[in-house]
């Protein structure tokens, strides 16, 4: 609702070339305002989604800081950043304040009246504890997007359980089909099921916000885990339900339970390729191999599909990983080097998508993150605030509300918010 100076980023002229840009089109969220309540993945990430937008993001964190500031990966971090923080805490400012006090929900209220959305991923019942239940806020704030992330739902069996991503995909039968055959149930190879909900908890946010521009009403927009781990499943479990059968994995690396050869993962000699789906008799000529012309139609071929595997890698097994894409790319077959993550960020493709930022951390340093993923000719996302340090714009944020710098002072002075002294308007 508001409008606030920008805050210029120091930008290193040997960076990437999308290093910290400052917006210079108008964004399509420029006039909204998140008050977000949210922690980890699945709240954290569709929060920034909506900052990329240019949603002024609010991040409210109790004075010690959200769990991922300083949570490690593989027991590291970026010299104490966590790596989980910074991938999901761009476009945000930091207000610390402690919610259980007075004072401090009183200031929470002055956001969240301010605010056109509220965001949180509490466990159901926390935000009643706090005295910031839908029911509660729509009293300060009848138009409001009130949006919440759960486990499984507000209400329901389940509702009260712990989880986290591994447990709705296991739940949810999505552990049932990746890997092969002899394996145990196996996960996927990152957080799908968080990934998911933050996309959908920010594609349902934006509807909602269409809503009432078209009619006036705010709304209550609810999502969770379990539901998005189920709804990016469609296809699997629109088989399994419809076919009564589950979806048995193979003795190699295919590339889908249910999906037939050439589409999966093949040896070379440095490495493996993937090969996408394909006429198998372009397979046969392009490797030279006309024994994979004799399976006749698509149930043939998924039946056959392990000794099929083991035909192609006669050939891929002799031949390097990039000479075998360029001959399948010159016949125009999908496929790609099975790379390693660490060299993503040098792929041509990915550089000329603007792919790979470089942002300033909250000590000055910078670091390497994902870009933004679609490109508006009029609008789309950009870098306006780096990950913010800890209650780096309470003061800001306050100033802005009617608080004086005095004020400010005795809320740090007791405990109530986390303040940088010299986070003071421009």
């Amino acid at each position: 609702m508001s409008v606030f100076p920008q805050r210029q980023l120091p930008t290193n002229p040997n960076a990437l070339p999308t290093i910290t840009r400052i917006a210079t089109s108008m964004q399509s969220l420029a006039d909204v305002t998140v008050a977000d309540f949210t922690q980890l993945m699945a709240g954290g990430w569709a929060a920034q989604k909506l900052g990329d937008m240019g949603a002024d993001v609010i991040k409210l964190e109790h004075p010690a800081g959200e769990v991922q500031r300083t949570m490690s990966y593989r027991g590291q971090t970026l010299e104490g950043n966590g790596v989980g923080y910074l991938t999901m805490n761009r476009n945000k400012r930091s207000v610390a304040i402690d919610l259980k006090t007075d004072e401090g929900h009183q200031i929470a209220t002055d956001i969240i009246e301010d605010a056109d959305v509220l965001i949180h991923n509490f466990r159901p019942g926390v935000m009643e504890r706090l005295s910031l239940s839908y029911d509660e806020v729509t009293e300060v704030n009848p138009d409001i997007i009130f949006v919440e992330i759960s486990g499984y739902g507000s209400s329901g069996p389940y509702a009260n359980r712990p989880g986290q991503d591994l447990i709705y995909q296991a739940m949810t039968g999505l552990t049932s089909y990746t890997g092969r055959n002899d394996d145990p149930p196996t996960p996927a190879g990152t957080v799908v099921v968080d990934e998911h909900t933050a996309t959908l908890a920010a594609m349902h946010t934006v509807e909602a916000l269409y809503h009432r521009e078209r009619t006036g009403e705010g709304q209550r927009v609810e999502t969770s885990l379990l539901n998005a781990a189920v709804d990016r499943q469609c296809n699997e479990l629109t088989f399994a339900m419809n076919l009564e059968e589950g979806l048995p994995r193979g003795e190699k690396t295919h590339g889908h339970a249910y999906l037939y050869p050439p589409y999966g993962i093949y040896e070379a000699s440095d490495g493996h390729v993937a090969i996408g789906m394909s006429p198998m008799e372009r397979i046969a000529e392009t490797f030279d191999l006309p024994e994979l012309e004799a399976y006749e139609d698509q149930q043939e071929l998924f039946e056959h599909r392990d000794e099929i595997h083991d035909l192609i890698e006669t050939y891929t097994t002799d031949h390097r990983a990039e000479e075998i894409v360029d001959d399948l790319v010159d016949a125009d077959v999908q496929a790609s080097v099975a790379r390693d993550l660490t060299e993503v960020e040098s792929d041509p493709q990915v550089q000329h998508n603007d792919m790979i930022l470089e942002i300033e951390r909250p000590d000055g340093e910078s670091f390497k993150t994902t870009g933004f993923p679609a490109k508006l000719s009029e609008s789309g996302g950009d870098v306006r605030h780096s990950p913010p340090a800890l209650g780096q714009d309470t003061r800001t944020v306050l100033l802005e509300r009617g608080y004086t710098d005095e004020e400010v002072d005795e809320l740090v002075e007791n405990d109530v918010v986390v303040a940088d002294a010299d986070d003071t308007p421009e």
